[in-house]
């Protein structure tokens, strides 16, 4: 049989081990560890896979990263860094580099053959029975069974056939021994300990019994090699601590039994997602072979008259529980509790910080039905840069690496920081207008409402926001245009910004790089109009509320402007800004005199590697009064509405209480998950699925205007409000 091509040997290294190997010349490790052997001289693998190697290193890394028993996400982080280090990759020896460093994996060669025929023969008065596909049937008057399990390959439908070869021997269920794994549902935040939503826990893993489908209950012996598939580990674990079998051959160990086959190019990891416990306690390391096979395997008849008379026995004796168990349990993450890794950026970092994203929104990602499923194309596109660009030692260029891969997932969620801040900022407001960039407010000389932006440094606006685009990720064009536009705001130095006025006159400005404070006091909202009446605008019985955190600073404010509207024929609610000082639930419950519904939202739930499913919330939202509004509403809404925006927006619109005017919102809903990735990156995105209150599709729809209205470059030069005005048009007339 191939025989595991994992080194034999294992050095567990440190986070400082790793840290420093990461820093070291040509990605080597600048420390080594004393050697020491464990349970991957136990492990077999099974047949190749079928993905490119970085893509099943990538599903294989996030195995270790979000269902390990090892290390935390750091040093595995690491280790996958330093392992990818280098001009080229080279999957197979990376392979073999990352198994090294990390606990829950095991390099291992793939197994060529496949899963054979389920075959019986008699051996006297027992039947030797290899596992396989098809059925299989004991010959009458069986009086024991010997189940080989050696050679089997770690191959699809292994453990299925070895449930029907102990059901044949059985008239009772086998209870299976209970585990513990990860439980996450959604993505525990990586960067802050803010989130009360996403979280991982442990969580039992109780396999159903193994069903009885035989005619007699017979003795069962199990013949067991140097190494096991993961299936037929855990089949012999099982058996053994249940009593049902004895162990003929070569001893077990449990760390296999608690792990999974992935392959990876040439060979494969054998990944431990589980730890086995009963009510004794974690289960030994290892379970010795009640029968060590010292016999020829050819010597069929004596390896009979063994298992008779272990048979004669009765049932095995428990197993001996008086060695401590040493292999790490499964634990809690904390993540944003971890040490942080080194600053730097290089190859490694770069390709690995692409792999763990693109694994985490594997398994994470909730909008792949909507967006589709390219994420494996954009992978190696992003890696294939990775190789045509280095060196990779720009903290930067890294970001923007990741950033076209985020690009894939049309998430307006989809940001990235580095930490890095630019030199200033560009003191301006903007709008679009018809897919230009226009100057709505601004504390820049030079610079005034209503100019377009035509260059930025020399190049076409047109150029540079067709580059940005490809590494922005949005859900809607609108959105996209404003989170690409928003990297005009950010300064590297000295900027020569090319303007074309509402005259159409156009003049260069070079922009000198001011303080995040003057960013701060511009702003970015559609309007900074506070509550009050619109009688400035020929409206004297209409009210108008700001909703935006730059100009309702506390829940209360929000009530008092609310109060200030009750005697009003008509109400104006602008939802252009970000509504971050209020609860986006409240205006719906002041607005709506009846019970009304949030939004529905679906948090990816996955416990251990193998169950998903999806945990619903829909809140049911009472009227609240004192203050409240029962006239006619108008709800402003834009491109920059977006996120707890669209929480207000979609409560609002779905109970079809308000007219909505203005132009489509950003159609990006849902709390925010965080990875923490080498280099001090942070990437996040969209942790879970939001949909109308009917089930209808949320994501890259957002809340449409039932009417249309947007700025032109001379009504924001005059300082018009054009949505506003025509949100008061049809509160007048209807129309």
């Amino acid at each position: 049989m191939p025989q595991p091509h994992r080194v034999i040997h294992r050095s567990r290294l440190t986070f400082t081990t790793l840290c420093l190997g990461l820093l070291a010349s040509g990605g080597a490790w600048a420390q080594s560890s004393p050697l020491a052997e464990d349970w991957c001289l136990r492990a077999a693998g099974g047949p190749a896979g079928t993905q490119p190697a970085p893509i099943a290193l990538s599903a294989a890394h996030s195995h270790v990263r979000f269902f390990g028993t090892g290390p935390t996400n750091i040093e595995a982080d690491l280790a996958l860094a330093n392992a990818l280090q280098g001009t080229t990759a080279d999957w197979d020896a990376a392979v073999l580099a990352y198994a090294a460093a990390l606990e829950p994996a095991c390099a291992v060669d793939v197994q060529t053959s496949p899963l054979p025929q389920a075959q019986v023969h008699s051996v006297g008065p027992l039947a030797y029975v290899r596992p396989g596909t098809g059925n299989l049937t004991l010959p009458r008057n069986t009086r024991g069974v010997i189940i080989d399990l050696r050679d089997l390959p770690a191959a699809p439908g292994l453990e299925e056939a070895l449930a029907r070869a102990i059901g044949a021997a059985s008239t009772a269920p086998v209870e299976r021994v209970p585990g513990y794994v990860r439980r996450h549902l959604g993505v525990t935040d990586e960067a802050l300990a803010t989130s009360p939503i996403y979280q991982n826990t442990l969580a039992p893993n109780r396999r159903p019994a193994h069903a009885a489908t035989g005619t007699a209950e017979l003795p069962v012996a199990l013949l067991t090699g140097p190494t096991l598939a993961p299936a037929a580990a855990r089949f012999t674990v099982d058996l053994r601590i249940a009593q049902r079998a004895w162990i003929v051959g070569e001893p077990v160990a449990t760390g296999v039994a608690e792990s999974r086959w992935m392959p990876v190019g040439a060979r494969g990891l054998v990944v431990r997602t589980e730890h086995l416990e009963d009510a004794q306690g974690l289960l030994p390391d290892v379970l010795p072979a009640d029968l060590p096979l010292t016999l020829p395997v050819s010597d069929m008849g004596a390896l009979v008259q063994r298992v008779r008379e272990l048979a004669a026995q009765g049932r095995p004796a428990p197993v001996d529980r008086a060695l401590p168990a040493l292999r790490p349990r499964i634990v809690v993450r904390a993540p944003y509790h971890e040490p942080t890794p080194p600053r730097e950026s290089n190859t490694g970092i770069a390709r690995a910080d692409l792999l763990i994203t693109h694994g985490a929104m594997r398994l994470f990602f909730p909008y792949f039905h909507v967006v589709g499923d390219h994420i494996d194309e954009r992978l190696l596109e992003t890696l294939a840069s990775v190789d045509a660009q280095q060196p990779i030692s720009d903290r930067n260029h890294l970001l923007r690496l990741l950033m076209r891969f985020m690009e894939v997932l049309k998430d307006g969620h989809g940001f990235g920081a580095n930490g890095i801040n630019p030199a200033g900022y560009f003191a301006v407001a903007l709008e679009q207008v018809a897919g230009e960039v226009v100057i709505r407010r601004s504390l820049v000389p030079g610079v005034n409402p209503g100019d377009t932006v035509v260059s930025v440094a020399g190049r076409p606006i047109t150029e540079w926001l067709a580059e940005e685009k490809s590494r922005t990720s949005a859900a809607t064009p609108g959105y996209l245009h404003n989170l690409a536009v928003a990297k005009l705001l950010e300064l590297r130095g000295p900027t020569v910004f090319g303007l074309r006025s509402v005259e159409g006159a156009v003049r260069t400005v070079e922009v000198l790089p001011q303080s995040r404070t003057a960013l701060r006091q511009v702003g970015a909202v559609a309007s900074r109009r506070v509550a009050g009446s619109l009688a400035d605008l020929g409206a004297p019985e209409l009210h108008y509320i700001n909703l935006s955190d730059e100009v309702i600073a506390s829940p209360q404010a929000f009530r008092d402007a609310l109060a200030g509207a009750s005697g009003a024929s008509g109400l104006v609610v602008d939802m252009r800004g970000y509504p971050g000082t209020i609860d986006p639930y409240e205006p719906a419950m002041r607005l709506i005199p009846h019970t009304s519904y949030s939004p529905l939202y679906r948090i990816p739930e996955r416990i251990g590697p193998d169950h998903f499913s999806l945990q619903e919330t829909l809140l049911t939202l009472p009227p609240l009064s004192n203050p409240s509004y029962g006239g006619p509403v108008v709800l402003l809404v834009g491109p920059r509405s977006a996120s707890r925006a669209e929480v207000v927006a979609t409560t609002l619109a779905a109970a079809g209480r308000v007219t909505v005017v203005g132009r489509q919102t950003a159609g990006t809903n849902g709390d925010i998950a965080r990875l923490f990735l080498p280099g001090v990156v942070t990437m996040s995105f969209t942790g879970l699925e939001v949909l109308f209150p009917d089930r209808s599709r949320f994501h890259g729809v957002g809340v449409l205007p039932d009417i249309e209205a947007a700025p032109t470059a001379a009504d924001i030069a005059e300082g018009r409000d054009t949505e506003l005005l025509r949100a008061i048009q049809f509160l007048q007339t209807g129309q």
